[in-house]
């Protein structure tokens, strides 16, 4: 199942459940873009984007769990990203 902007397609779990997913596919525009960047600001640009997806999730664990201290959030982030998780 293709739309123009996106791919969409069924999986099955191990546990046998049928999910539907959808990645959406960049913007031929900024792939454009992309492709004259240089290599140092390619590194800049994933290392912005890394930091703001790992202040994502911190912000997410401060809400589900408002009674830990800003040390234990800052630790469980580390934890994921170490392990892959985030």
């Amino acid at each position: 199942m293709d739309r123009v902007d996106n791919r969409t397609g069924i999986f099955h779990t191990i546990g046998g459940e049928t999910r539907e997913i959808c990645v959406e596919l960049p913007d031929r525009g900024l792939l454009a873009s992309y492709a004259g960047w240089d290599s140092a600001r390619r590194l800049r640009a994933a290392a912005e984007e890394t930091r703001a997806m790992l202040l994502g999730v911190a912000a997410q664990l401060q809400a589900l769990h408002p009674d830990w201290p800003r040390e234990q959030v800052e630790r469980e982030v580390a934890r994921r990203q170490r392990e892959g998780r985030v």
